[in-house]
């Protein structure tokens, strides 16, 4: 019986690899921030919630998504928070799905730097997650004391001691936009129908990019201010408000897997030329 050829222990293929893995985790752990250019897509939003949303406002924020949809949707919640904190809003997060409670913690522990300096109860208050889908959003634009008797950590609405933000603001037009985050489609018709057509309250949307032409039309039909689809919304609103998360650290991993890529195949195509142009060794005995 042939004795079986053994294998080399470390080839060029895992050398690849190694190197390959090393220039995704790399940039995910210590983002760059390389540049990156800005969609006119994303750019509205930004200048809309800078020069248009008064500073003061009470904004909703509806995390609508489930853990495998974290990468493409963390980031952009976390940028717009940011930027919404730093317009001194108000911000009442909420959750129509039962990931609710799980998504806004992750959030909070990953984004730490963007609720730094801001007061659970007087800057923001998390409700928690709401049963009921659009009926639930429906019910919150007419009242949220009717709706939510207490919010996700046991205090009452109606407990102006501990959360003296929630005094004025109740019912839809006590708010001035609403920031959906979500990871399927149904719920941006919800609050299209309940909250700007309904209450004419403006939306914007945060999605997943394979998502984004199903939400298209209602930006196209003025029905949002703006939608932010993906990571790469995600890295260049990081870009404008100053903050390198997620979003950017998983653009420059991708752009350096393709740099490395892209060298090896390179140096493949020069090693294959360069082997082909020499010339072959005579055989010995021929003539």
């Amino acid at each position: 019986m042939a004795k079986e050829e053994k294998r080399k222990p470390f080839g060029m293929a895992h050398v690849l690899y190694t190197l390959l893995i090393i220039s995704v985790a790399l940039p995910l752990l210590y983002p760059v921030g390389l540049p990156i250019g800005i969609s006119s897509t994303t750019k509205d939003v930004y200048n809309y919630i800078e020069n248009t949303l008064p500073a003061g406002s009470a904004v909703l924020v509806d995390l609508y998504y489930e853990m495998a949809a974290r990468a493409e949707l963390e980031p952009q919640a976390a940028a717009v928070v940011k930027h919404l904190f730093e317009k001194n809003c108000k911000l009442v997060f909420v959750s129509t799905v039962t990931y609710g409670p799980i998504v806004f913690e992750l959030l909070k522990s990953t984004a730490s730097d963007v609720f730094a300096g801001k007061e659970y109860g007087r800057d923001y208050v998390f409700l928690g997650y709401v049963a009921g889908n659009e009926p639930a959003v429906r019910s919150l634009a007419e009242s949220i004391r009717g709706t939510v008797a207490a919010d996700n950590y046991g205090n009452s609405i109606t407990d102006y001691n501990k959360l003296p933000m929630m005094r004025n603001i109740d019912k839809a037009e006590d708010f001035k936009l609403v920031f959906i985050v979500s990871s399927g489609t149904d719920t941006f018709g919800w609050y299209v129908r309940q909250w700007y057509t309904a209450h004419n309250i403006p939306l914007l949307f945060g999605a997943l990019s394979v998502i984004g032409p199903s939400i298209k039309p209602y930006v196209d039909a003025k029905q949002a201010i703006g939608m932010l689809t993906g990571q790469r919304s995600a890295a260049e609103y990081e870009v404008l408000v100053g903050r390198k998360g997620l979003g950017l650290a998983a653009m420059d991993a991708q752009s350096f897997a393709h740099a490395l890529i892209l060298i090896f195949i390179i140096i493949g195509n020069v090693v294959f030329f360069a082997t082909r142009a020499k010339p072959k060794p005579k055989e010995v005995g021929k003539k």
